[in-house]
């Protein structure tokens, strides 16, 4: 154990230097006090990290460990499922903002912590990272990375946080879709479920709904998924995503060739639509 807490400070301080933080722990612990999770955002505005496997890890104890299903890790790794898991291999981890520890409190214990930073990326702006994405006053990211001046450099690294040293509960993932959150959820598992077999397909278009419609289940029209299964939508602006039933497809005489989906009021309202028509970007399984 020492070696192995040896050798991952000085991996820590070379990865320091040329911004490729990442969290590896050793065969016991999937964080340890030392480890330095670097925060990416992907392309639906999702926090990920890459936890680099350790000897006797296991994608079923990992997945434990962020509270993540199995299925939930193919998804987010493509590929994954059809290799076989070597020491090094970074697996891509979703955080939910919930498992980020903005600021500490009177009986926090570093010792029971792993810090969390973000890397700048081109186009970022500190007022997009506190208030966008992580939801703090700029001052305190300043503060807390001891800036006077908010311009900033594509490749910092800024501290934003901590993450417990327990894991991420599983409850943590819930999405804040009120009652309506089982229906959601069970759509979700039938998506990922869908990971093992099937061929993930992305597309982006309009998306449709009726506001004067009182349907209270998550449907719809899609153009090529099969009918019963389960797609994933996803609303760049208000960066929620939900999952649907597919009842049908959509009829070529009744909808433009731009529109990508057509929504149950429910589907829509959850996605925090306002306009009949509003941008979507959509995923399912062939």
């Amino acid at each position: 154990m020492a070696d192995t807490m040896r050798n991952f400070t000085l991996c820590l301080l070379l990865c320091i230097g040329s911004n490729t933080l990442s969290a590896t722990g050793d065969s016991l612990y999937y964080l340890l006090p030392q480890d330095s999770v670097l925060l990416h955002i992907g392309s639906y505005q999702e926090k990920f990290f890459f936890h680099t496997i350790e000897k006797k890890q296991t994608l079923f104890s990992l997945a434990k460990f962020y509270g993540l299903r199995i299925q939930e890790l193919y998804y987010y790794n493509p590929g994954l499922k059809q290799k076989h898991l070597s020491v090094g291999d970074p697996i891509r981890i979703p955080i939910p903002n919930k498992a980020i520890l903005r600021y500490t409190f009177p009986e926090f214990q570093p010792s029971h912590f792993a810090r969390i930073y973000y890397v700048v990326k081109k186009g970022d702006t500190m007022f997009r990272i506190a208030k966008h994405f992580f939801r703090m006053p700029v001052e305190d990211i300043m503060a807390r990375n001891q800036l006077t001046s908010t311009t900033l450099k594509t490749g910092q690294i800024l501290h934003i946080g901590w993450i417990s040293l327990a894991g991420v509960p599983e409850d943590y993932r819930r999405n804040p879709n009120g009652p309506y959150h089982p229906q959601n959820e069970v759509l979700q598992k039938r998506y990922l479920d869908m990971v093992v077999s099937r061929t993930e397909k992305s597309s982006q278009g309009i998306a449709m709904w009726q506001k004067n419609s009182n349907s209270d289940q998550l449907y719809a029209l899609h153009r090529k998924a099969r009918v019963n299964s389960v797609i994933e939508i996803t609303n760049p602006i208000t960066h929620r995503t939900i999952y649907a039933k597919v009842i049908g497809g959509i009829p070529s005489t009744a909808y433009e060739s731009n529109v990508e989906v057509v929504l149950s009021p429910l589907a829509a309202r959850l996605l925090g639509a306002k306009d009949p028509r509003f941008f979507v970007q959509v995923k399912h399984y062939r």
